[in-house]
């Protein structure tokens, strides 16, 4: 049984789950008041958020105090690195120096965590040690344990939202041929290719549901609610509003596309006896209507599917269709083995 629960706070929306082996207990999502990152509200819009999710927590009954909770990956910096064999010391050298020249912080403002993925057994030639890395700009990581202390949580740890989506994703996961799971919120998209124990790439694009909405705002003059209504309505239909929608959406559908095949592409030419077999949606703009259809034909072959992390779990009626919404907040309720 897990010892905490996950809080994912996007900048639309705060879920909260509490995962107990195959059931989840308690499941939750409000809306975030400010519409914003954290690092982007004032302390009035942080106490009401604080406020907000004291609230939802109250309301679900939870009583557990330790949480694991998500930083955006718009806020971090991560990425899988590649070195010559060496000893851990000077991987540790090796990675602050590449850190220094690619991240753009100052060096006594960064926290940086890394594990090991892939190490050969022997040592032929040209071989490669495989690394994660993932460095957090020190003031980020201050105002999420701030928030939670006002919310008067006990964080166990924050991590960014990658290692949260590969868990949620596990059972349909295979190293053999690892899948890409795109992670369309609000705000941006995340994208990773990964198989069970691994990462082989990842990318953040800063465009998500928030941004179509605007497409479809200035495209057609609304409102943005109303442009909103029009997005979930029509999606990428191509027979509706004369296909009008769908030629506003896709030139930014094709760039989340084409970012999908440059990283299959990426790890075909690395892995030439596997294949990148399928993408696997999720996040809220993962119900786009017609992006399925629009994604397999785009992709040549490969399979794509909306992720369902509540596959084979015992959940709350009412939310067993919202898997894609509370992947990340599932991911971070679940133990880190």
């Amino acid at each position: 049984m897990s010892a905490h629960f996950g809080l994912d706070i996007g900048s639309t929306s705060i879920k909260v789950v509490m995962s107990e082996g195959k059931k989840i207990s308690s499941i939750s999502v409000v809306g975030n008041p400010s519409g914003k990152t954290l690092m982007k509200m004032s302390n009035a819009e942080k106490i009401a958020l604080a406020d907000q999710i004291k609230q939802m927590i109250r309301s679900v009954g939870l009583k557990r105090k330790r949480v694991v909770a998500s930083i955006p990956e718009s806020l971090v910096f991560s990425r899988i690195m590649k070195f010559p064999i060496m000893s851990s010391p000077e991987l540790a050298t090796a990675i602050k120096w590449e850190l220094d020249q690619s991240v753009p912080f100052p060096p006594n403002e960064v926290e940086t965590s890394w594990s090991v993925l892939e190490k050969p057994d022997k040592v032929k030639g040209d071989e490669k040690v495989s690394v994660y890395v993932v460095a957090v700009p020190t003031p980020v990581s201050d105002a999420y344990v701030q928030l939670l202390e006002l919310i008067e949580l006990d964080p166990e740890r924050l991590e960014n939202e990658i290692p949260a989506l590969i868990r949620a994703f596990l059972p349909v996961l295979s190293n053999e041929s690892p899948s890409v799971i795109v992670d369309i919120g609000a705000g941006g998209t995340g994208l990773v290719l990964a198989g069970k124990e691994k990462i082989f790439g990842n990318y953040y694009l800063p465009f998500g549901g928030s941004v179509l909405t605007k497409l479809v705002a200035d495209a057609f003059n609304l409102p943005l609610a109303q442009a909103e209504s029009y997005k979930r309505t029509y999606g990428m239909a191509k027979d509706q509003l004369e296909g009008k929608m769908f030629t506003v959406l896709k030139p930014a559908i094709d760039n989340l596309g084409g970012e999908i095949k440059k990283m299959a592409v990426a790890y075909q030419n690395e892995n030439k006896e596997s294949t990148v077999s399928r993408v696997i949606l999720t996040g809220g703009g993962a119900y786009l209507s017609g992006l399925i259809p629009y994604l397999s034909e785009f992709l040549e072959g490969m399979e794509v599917v909306v992720g369902d992390p509540f596959s084979g779990l015992n959940v709350d009626q009412k939310y067993k269709s919202l898997g894609p919404v509370f992947a990340i907040a599932y991911g971070l309720s679940v133990d880190n083995e």
